[in-house]
């Protein structure tokens, strides 16, 4: 019509809020979560396939214990395995090869830490479930 006329926004944020407060959390840790909010907690590393069963037990029995983690299956080498796991930030790896598989623990791998030796497969469940509380 010729006229001038004062414009309106309409502006709804259902998740603005939330959204800003991820961004927020995602950019203090760098991606690198404490171990409760990590998406991934724990990552299986078998040596090779032979160690898949052991492997997908150990991931089966981390769930039962609310434990996030998944099972690298890749056929890569075990260094490319790690090196996977660390640029994705994933707080803990556990390598499994035959020796581990018979003796039924784990190798644990620390993001912060590296190495920390084998330990019983029960015992880190319980280490990471007291960690997740804390």
């Amino acid at each position: 019509d010729g006229q001038e006329h004062q414009p309106y926004m309409v502006h709804r944020a259902l998740l603005g809020s939330l959204e800003r407060f991820f961004g927020i959390l995602i950019e203090h840790y760098a991606g690198a979560f404490p171990l409760w909010l990590a998406p991934e907690q724990v990552r299986v590393l078998p040596l090779s396939d032979k160690q898949l069963d052991y492997a997908r037990r150990v991931a089966g029995e981390l769930q039962a214990g609310d434990v996030r983690v998944t099972v690298d299956e890749a056929a890569d080498k075990l260094g490319a395995k790690i090196r996977r796991a660390q640029l994705e930030k994933i707080p803990y790896m556990l390598v499994v090869g035959g020796r581990e598989a018979e003796a039924g623990v784990v190798a644990v791998r620390s993001r912060e830490t590296g190495d920390q030796g084998t330990v019983p497969l029960a015992d880190f469940v319980k280490r990471v479930r007291t960690e997740t509380l804390a």
